[in-house]
């Protein structure tokens, strides 16, 4: 490992207080648009810059861009956190200090190359090998358009939400069947899917914080993994049924998330499209 000794870190200003309202508004949302698309030199660049935006004498705005090489939606909460303590005690003239923390992510990067050889390895390989063996290579939704032949996200975002009533509902079937409220989505996902694809093998990858161990909950770094969930709704089995199996699918991947997903696509060579995701 080579480790950066530490360096100044330079927050650039952006005085937008005499600019009019209706005008500064469009000025902010443009700077916001260029920081989120201006890139890091992976090479030389820290990878995490801030920018200040100074609306008034009493508001400022305050960006922060890291890259995802080196953080993950986790280490985000961490980040906000750990400032707005340090902030908070600043303002108010104290002095305040963050606890030490236990291990530093190149502790972890060590372990994990360590861990993850050998039989270990091996095991973690096998399993997905075994569980995602003749995957379908994608399943036959029907879409508004023709999928392009790369595939470059231009589609929309439709958000929707559930009542309360409905949630308090679902999660009291999970609970009592042992199950979390994601197992229950995931089953319930599955067979959406399944009626809308009109097949009976249906995947599902989704993102998994994968911080294991408790040393690691209050560390910013790059943790997160790819799981790959397989349902089986052949036999029309019951929601209940169907539930249980998405439970079993859950905690054989949970025990088994450590390995990269890259390190399985490697090992199983799925045929290979640039029109959707591997």
């Amino acid at each position: 490992q080579v480790i950066n000794t530490p360096q100044a870190f330079k927050v650039p200003l952006t005085d937008l207080s005499a600019v009019q309202a209706g005008i500064r508004e469009a000025e902010i949302a443009e700077v916001l648009a260029n920081e989120a698309i201006s890139a890091f030199d992976l090479s030389q660049d820290l990878m995490i810059r801030a920018r200040l935006l100074k609306v008034s004498e009493l508001e400022h705005i305050l960006l922060v861009t890291m890259h995802h090489i080196a953080s993950d939606g986790w280490s985000m909460g961490i980040l906000v956190n750990e400032f707005s303590q340090l902030y908070s005690a600043y303002a108010q003239g104290q002095q305040v200090s963050l606890a030490p923390l236990t291990i530093q992510y190149g502790d972890y990067a060590h372990w994990q190359r360590e861990y993850l050889q050998g039989d270990v390895l091996e095991q973690q390989l096998d399993y997905w090998q075994n569980q995602l063996a003749d995957l379908p290579v994608v399943h036959s939704l029907p879409l508004d358009h023709a999928r392009p032949a790369v595939q470059d996200f231009s589609g929309d975002v439709y958000a929707s939400s559930l009542d309360k009533s409905d949630v308090a509902s679902l999660t009291a079937l999970c609970q009592s069947h042992g199950a979390t409220l994601f197992m229950g989505l995931h089953a319930a996902f599955s067979v959406l899917l399944s009626r809308y694809s009109n097949e009976q093998d249906i995947v599902v990858g989704t993102p998994v914080a994968n911080r294991e161990q408790s040393e690691v909950a209050e560390l910013i770094g790059f943790f997160v993994n790819t799981l790959v969930l397989r349902s089986d709704l052949s036999g029309s089995p019951s929601f209940h049924d169907l539930l249980g199996q998405s439970k079993r699918c859950l905690l054989d991947a949970y025990g088994h998330q450590q390995v990269p997903f890259e390190q399985i696509v490697d090992r199983l060579q799925p045929e290979r499209s640039l029109s959707h995701s591997p």
